[in-house]
């Protein structure tokens, strides 16, 4: 039984600088064993990297560290994300039958390094036994994610030795370069004669500029996965899901003139070094961070909470996600109501700033409303989209009942209703599930969308799906949800709260993992026990009215 998923690279480096070890959660006394040959000449780790590529000053005073910025990225974390583990865990358990298939697939996106390794050495991809594991020998690759290796080996042309990663249209030498020869890096900016020099000897690599390192290629080829999609007895159906279409929803969007790098690796010197040799002899150009900033804080609070390792990419990640997604205008009035009560009647706008939807990416992410009318007494005379300390939503169905979800809403006018952002599977039993492999069609889909793009004429793998295709309101760049509030009678003034709140792990979605015993979900328990999922802060916003 196979699983067909159109994929390719998930992330982007991880072992940090030369004082740093990453660790995966809960085994911080194991070290890793020294890479092979084979492995060392494919790969080396981004260790290597560190003594040119940390600690680079430009002559403006600009400071920067590659190998220490993807570190701190969500990409540089990709194979010890603990939630990224208890899912592939789970979904295994759940088809076992295909399990060294799934591996397979996730392992591309999430160990590439390790998973091409194990490929030119003829051994099994499944890492879950093997990689994964601090004494196998693909070990230390594994906890490199994917590293300066793996992107800046990348190749759009075949030569000779090199395999296509996946279906794309990208290659990777995976074989022995004879003796004398050198394997090729991939970089935009032109290499002085000094740093090829300084390259081969180090690593034995010839460096090369191409085009392509600043062009959305190399992120599409990742960020466009359909997955094949099973009954919940675990028939295959014949279907497959669209995953998360990031690609195709910028494509669609008004600003697919704009590439992946420029919001998410924005220049911060030009020119600047490449490296920290002196600035003669230092290749120049135009400066991107390496930290390709986005939005999930959860995972940096997860595996950084211990020691603080991680604090400069959640504080970029925060800042990113506060400045650069959305904006909220509020327009409240108060008319006197027949039961000498009161009706305020609040609109709420949201403009994203986003070249996609917004959450993007898998579908456990959501954002949503979060409403409070406090009188002058600091009494909370309303609330809608309230939240505990374990991250659920109060007023949401999917977060209450299992199987259940909230729809869309073009008008707030009742108890318990609250507005969230988010796509919904359906299983084969028609129930919202998470788990991802049962997911057939979307029932829902009212992720915020880019600029630019007009609902009714998308594609349906990027379609809005359920009642916000309805909403007159809800189009391209924005959403406007009425809210009609009864209040009690009183007078003075009242202030009205909104904040548009985000998780990268929805409540229902943690809790199935949670629930299902294995050593990965043990790990995601503990770390979770300790860093409970509150949402993160995108936006905020108040207005006060008087009655």
């Amino acid at each position: 039984m196979r699983i067909r998923m159109t994929i390719a690279l998930c992330a982007f480096i991880l072992l940090l600088s030369g004082c740093v070890v990453a660790q995966i959660p809960g085994d911080d006394d194991q070290q890793p064993k020294p890479l092979t040959t084979v492995e060392a000449e494919l790969f080396p780790l981004s260790s290597e990297c560190t003594g040119c590529h940390n600690d680079i000053y430009a002559e403006n005073g600009a400071h920067y560290s590659y190998v220490e910025d993807w570190f701190n990225s969500v990409h540089g974390q990709s194979a010890l994300d603990p939630v990224f583990m208890a899912m592939v865990r789970h979904e295994t358990e759940l088809l076992p039958e295909a399990s060294d298939a799934i591996q397979e697939i996730c392992a591309s996106c999430h160990l590439p390094m390790a998973d091409m390794a194990a490929i030119a050495l003829g051994i099994s991809r499944s890492f879950l036994e093997n990689a994964a594991n601090p004494s196998h020998e693909l070990n230390p690759l594994y906890r490199e994610g994917d590293s300066c290796m793996i992107c800046h080996q990348f190749s759009i042309d075949a030569t000779e030795g090199s395999v296509v990663f996946r279906d794309t249209d990208l290659y990777v030498n995976l074989h022995q370069v004879p003796l004398g020869q050198t394997r090729n890096l991939y970089g935009y900016h032109k290499s002085t004669e000094s740093a090829q020099q300084s390259m081969r000897m180090a690593l034995g690599y010839s460096t090369l500029a191409s085009n392509f390192e600043r062009s959305n290629l190399i992120c599409s080829v990742c960020h466009n996965l359909y997955t094949d999609a099973y009954t919940v007895d675990g028939q295959p159906t014949g279907k497959q899901l669209p995953e998360q279409t990031v690609t195709q929803e910028w494509l669609a969007s008004g600003r697919s003139g704009q590439s992946c790098q420029s919001c998410h690796m924005p220049v911060i010197v030009d020119p600047g070094p490449l490296s920290n040799r002196t600035i003669e002899e230092a290749a120049q150009g135009r400066i991107g961070l390496h930290n390709f900033v986005g939005a999930n804080t959860y995972l940096f609070e997860l595996n950084g909470g211990r020691n603080n390792a991680l604090e400069k990419g959640l504080t970029a990640t925060t800042e990113f996600l506060q400045s650069e997604t959305a904006t909220l205008l509020l327009t409240g009035s108060i008319a006197s109501s027949s039961d000498s009560g009161a009706l305020l009647t609040l609109d709420v706008m949201i403009d994203s700033l986003v070249a996609h939807k917004f959450p993007s990416g898998f579908p456990s992410r959501r954002a949503w409303l979060h409403v409070q009318v406090i009188d002058e007494s600091g009494a909370l005379l309303y609330e809608s989209g309230g939240y505990n300390n374990e991250g659920m939503i109060l007023d949401n169905d999917g977060d209450l009942i299992p199987g259940a979800f909230e729809p869309h809403y073009a008008v707030i006018d009742q108890p318990g209703q609250v507005q969230i952002y988010e796509s919904v599977m359906l299983d084969s039993n028609g129930r919202a599930t998470t788990n991802l492999l049962q997911g057939i069609v979307y029932c829902k889909d009212n992720r915020l969308l880019p600029i630019g793009i007009i609902k009714d004429r998308l594609q349906n793998d990027i379609a809005v799906f359920g009642d916000a295709l309805y909403d007159d309101d809800f189009v391209g760049g924005r959403d406007i949800t009425h809210y009609l509030i009864n209040l009690p009678a009183g007078s003075g003034n009242l202030t009205i709260k909104v904040e548009l709140l985000y998780q990268s792990v929805g409540y229902r979605f943690l809790e199935e993992l949670l629930s299902h015993p294995s050593p990965e979900q043990q790990v995601l328990a503990d770390l979770v026990k300790e860093h409970p999922n509150l949402p993160a802060l995108v936006v905020s916003e108040e207005i006060k009215v008087s009655r």
